[in-house]
């Protein structure tokens, strides 16, 4: 019999006000859930209750001493609806309705009876030195267009402190069309732009349209930027490498999580939003540490093109760069219940 020992946690918003991680720490599961930021709270008697307060109430429950045996044994399917239908019956309680105020949120989830990593969305964990990831193809699209924009729009005049102050690339991903208003070469503006829609017709195929149907329906018209592509592709099973699950109160589709058998002698393990890279995560000895890695590269790259490629920019704080987004993570030892009795 294992039992889960609780090392170290660090939970740190991008704001101090703000901050759409939560984490769960219990007897045969432990969490952390990432909120995505546009809908990752609703109000309630004029309240924020986020969605990673929901889902972990619901763990509460479903690990409480009262709770059925049965609860500590379920498969990540089951897990997945036991959560969802929680998060719905709150806001059916509060009279919010998930049509009109969309919640959603991933997580990296640990089954101590399973010994099962379980990653719902782009969360991730490391376990005795292992990574186990679930990246999102559409975070990768973005994260290609907008580097290649913004390393044009640095050869044509722009700092990286322009670019700091106001992501243009940003703009340009949202609305192509403007990409002459900020570089005037008509030629590298039709690069850039051939450069998007090739970028977004690869992809268009990888999510399981067939070329036919892009040029017949005019899908590039209809999915232009990431953004639009990744809508149609969350919570979708049919949409091959594009496709992704997230908690929405809803339906979450397994086979598009990503579920981690451990080896019987696993030891330790590191559970993180995305607010950690992996490899930080994977070589720092502790939190407190991985803390300090994310602040050098928040300094080095704050526009987040080459050691720290992602998204967006660094967040500043009191005038330092110090990370690119919410902060969670908690430690955990695995042991055997008879060592711990012995002690």
């Amino acid at each position: 019999m294992k039992k889960i020992r609780y090392i170290e946690s660090t939970t740190i918003g991008k704001t101090r006000i703000k901050n759409d991680d939560g984490m769960y720490i219990g007897k045969n599961y432990v969490a952390v859930i990432d909120g995505v930021s546009t809908k990752s709270f609703v109000m309630v008697d004029g309240k924020k209750v986020r969605i990673a307060d929901i889902i972990i109430k619901a763990m509460k429950k479903i690990d409480a001493k009262s709770a059925p045996t049965y609860a500590k044994k379920f498969e990540l399917d089951e897990f997945l609806k036991i959560v969802n239908m929680y998060i719905k019956k709150y806001c059916d309680k509060h009279d919010i309705s998930l049509k009109d105020n969309k919640l959603e949120a991933t997580g990296a989830i640990y089954s101590r009876y399973l010994n099962q990593i379980w990653l719902v969305g782009d969360c991730r964990a490391v376990y005795d030195g292992n990574i186990v990831v679930n990246d999102l193809a559409a975070d990768d699209l973005y994260t290609t267009i907008r580097v290649e924009i913004i390393k044009s729009l640095l050869k044509h005049g722009y700092t990286k402190q322009d670019i700091f102050e106001h992501d243009i690339s940003k703009d340009i991903i949202d609305n192509p069309s403007v990409c002459n208003k900020y570089i005037k070469d008509k030629e590298e503006v039709e690069r850039l732009l051939k450069f998007i829609q090739d970028e977004m017709h690869l992809a268009l195929l990888e999510t399981g349209f067939e070329e036919e149907q892009i040029v017949k329906e005019d899908l590039l018209s209809k999915y232009y930027k990431p953004q639009i592509l990744q809508e149609y592709a969350k919570n979708n099973p049919n949409a091959k490498k594009y496709g992704y699950s997230v908690f929405n109160g809803i339906y979450t589709p397994v086979e598009k999580c990503k579920i981690e058998d451990l080896p019987y002698e696993t030891k330790r393990i590191r559970l993180s939003t995305d607010g950690f890279p992996i490899d930080i995560l994977k070589y720092s000895k502790d939190l407190g540490q991985a803390i300090v890695r994310n602040r050098v590269l928040a300094q080095t790259d704050p526009i987040s093109i080459k050691d720290n490629i992602g998204i967006h920019n660094s967040v500043v704080k009191n005038e330092e760069y110090i990370m690119n987004d919410d902060e969670t993570a908690v430690d955990i030892e695995i042991i055997e219940l008879e060592e711990e009795l012995e002690k």
